[in-house]
């Protein structure tokens, strides 16, 4: 027909336009994605650097270039060393554009800060804190501790991101992070905590493992800093580990790796996990057993320096026993020694099959004092005769519970930027979600929480 014959060729070239602007749409957030993180890496400082190592031409990258600058991303600074030509201007990535409320729920502790794009903490704050008091109580007190830290810190903008830490593993389905969490942590199981946070606070809200964001804060910021893998270890009411390889967490299949504390190192039958096995490895030689032997030390009478802790009052922790041992009271280092031996040995098995250069002890019970490390380097040395120990180094955390916040931080930026998903966003310039108005919705005054000491 003869209309046929005209209206078929324009919903052609109709079809042809509109994906030659899709390719457009997509080319122009893969260079804006491609350039920021050139610049975010460090990989270029200047616009002849990102020409370079980009590919694309003088007036592609000015143009993105501009677009990263209006939006923060991106921040020009003074100019460079000439090698003959004009001088280039510096450009550096704008971490200030946004910023990751994080925190770390624990059995003892509660910590919460404020980090920038770079995963920097601006604010941190610690305080005493028990997962076990349930998800409301717990998560009350988060939002008004983080409402506490943006009231504090008027320079923050928009929230781009949330990240926690949670005490007990945290299963991801595909191992990644971005992946939906399922928590197992005694009365979390069901508690909808990506979705109030992200609610309260219009971002995006990840959750994993204290060991494993301890680790990549570590390996990042702390002791493992120049390294590419690293095994960090928390020794406290429980004990777990966190490997790092080739720069990245390794989180296993479903994000259970490294449950080293369920390992079995005895067939006592007297001694029974929380996990409803005998002779784990937390149940022989973590916080709670070391606390559990020296109640039962001072019943015999073994110890002077517990038992006159024990008259005082409280309940004798794992603190005391390394304040015992600092002090030389024999039981107190007998303890000690018997913990760190049991982990030691369980460590070299772990050493010959992941062949880690460093090993980074941290957590409450770590702190006790050298006569823990002692022990445990001496069987691991003593147990481990692979190459794999010729260049092992086994050091303290430096960084003690700000590895848990700086960690999360680090997790948040990495799953912000990461090349699938900051594509998604590249153009607005924000991740966060805007209401009507062009905001992200009024915050309410908030004034200083009790509990947080000024």
């Amino acid at each position: 027909m003869p209309g046929g014959s005209r209206t078929a060729p324009a919903r052609g070239v109709a079809n042809v336009r509109a994906t030659r602007g899709r390719r457009s749409v997509r080319a122009e957030r893969d260079s804006l994605a491609l350039i920021l993180d050139l610049v975010r890496s460090d990989r270029s400082g200047t616009r002849q650097e990102i020409e370079r190592l980009s590919g694309l031409g003088r007036a592609v990258v000015a143009d993105r270039l501009a677009t990263l600058i209006r939006n923060g991303l991106v921040v020009e600074g003074e100019l460079g060393a000439s090698t003959g030509g004009r001088a280039p201007r510096q450009v550096r990535f704008g971490a200030s554009a946004g910023h990751v409320l994080v925190a770390s729920l624990g059995s003892t502790t509660l910590g919460v800060g404020l980090a920038d794009l770079s995963g920097r903490l601006l604010v941190e704050h610690h305080e005493a804190g028990d997962i076990a008091l349930g998800p409301e109580r717990t998560l009350e007190r988060v939002e008004a501790l983080f409402d506490w830290v943006l009231e504090e810190h008027r320079a923050a903008r928009d929230v781009w991101g949330i990240a926690l830490s949670m005490p007990g593993p945290v299963e991801h389905s595909n191992g990644r992070l971005g992946s939906k969490p399922v928590l197992h942590v005694p009365g979390w199981q069901d508690c909808p905590i990506r979705e109030r946070l992200s609610t309260r606070y219009g971002a995006r809200v990840w959750i994993d493992s204290e060991v494993h964001l301890m680790a990549l804060g570590e390996l990042r910021a702390g002791r493992g800093v120049g390294r590419d893998d690293l095994l960090f270890v928390k020794v406290g009411t429980g004990i777990s580990a966190g490997l790092c390889a080739r720069g990245r967490v390794h989180r296993g299949a479903h994000g259970y790796a490294g449950d080293i504390g369920h390992v079995s190192v005895a067939d006592d039958a007297k001694v029974i996990c929380r996990c409803g096995n005998m002779g784990c490895l937390e149940a022989m030689a973590g916080g709670a057993a070391i606390s559990r032997e020296a109640q039962i030390g001072v019943a015999e009478g073994r110890s002077e320096y517990l038992a006159a802790r024990t008259a005082a009052g409280g309940t004798i922790t794992a603190a005391d026993v390394g304040i015992g041992a600092q002090r030389g009271d024999a039981f107190c280092i007998e303890l000690l020694s018997r913990a760190g031996g049991l982990i030691g040995a369980t460590l070299a098995t772990v050493v010959n099959a992941y062949d880690p250069s460093l090993i980074v002890v941290g957590g409450g019970v770590a702190q006790a004092g050298e006569i823990l490390l002692a022990a445990m380097r001496e069987a691991l040395y003593r147990r481990s005769r692979s190459l794999a120990m010729q260049d092992l180094h086994i050091v303290r955390s430096e960084m003690g519970k700000t590895a848990g916040l700086v960690g999360a931080a680090l997790a948040a930026v990495d799953e912000l930027f990461a090349a699938e998903y900051v594509r998604n966003w590249i153009e607005q310039g924000s991740p966060v979600r805007r209401v009507e108005g062009g905001g992200t919705g009024p915050r309410d005054s908030a004034p200083v929480p009790q509990a947080v000491s000024a």
